[in-house]
């Protein structure tokens, strides 16, 4: 991660990249093991943003958005990156890793849920 988060506005300028994604994974794959985004958000990347307040995106690096994903959060988190990349891939090839995918538990600030989605 960067040394800072890199705070932006709410919105298509808050996505991150397959490698983005699969670097989440593998630096926490014993935690997370076949858990779901309800895991992810709790216990993943409340943790990390918390010292900011930020979202996961600004913390990691935010990229402008290629593709929005809407999923169900009771997936497997491994299933979902699987996914991700298997679709990037088929989308852009060997630049598959820098494919830049806007997702709700990373992209929004999850301790301002209300402020980011309304209520």
């Amino acid at each position: 991660l960067p040394a800072a988060p890199l705070k932006c506005e709410r919105g298509p300028s808050r996505a991150i990249t397959v490698q983005q994604l699969l670097a989440l994974l593998n630096a926490f794959e014993h935690h997370i093991r076949s858990r779901n985004m309800y895991y992810m958000s709790e216990n993943i990347v409340k943790p990390l943003t918390k010292p900011h307040r930020v979202s996961y995106a600004e913390l990691a690096g935010p990229q402008a958005l290629t593709w929005f994903v809407s999923h169900f959060w009771g997936h497997s988190f491994r299933q979902f990156v699987q996914a991700i990349q298997r679709h990037a891939s088929s989308e852009s090839g060997e630049r598959w890793a820098s494919e830049a995918y806007w997702v709700c538990t990373f992209s929004n600030n999850q301790w301002q849920v209300e402020e980011e989605v309304g209520n």
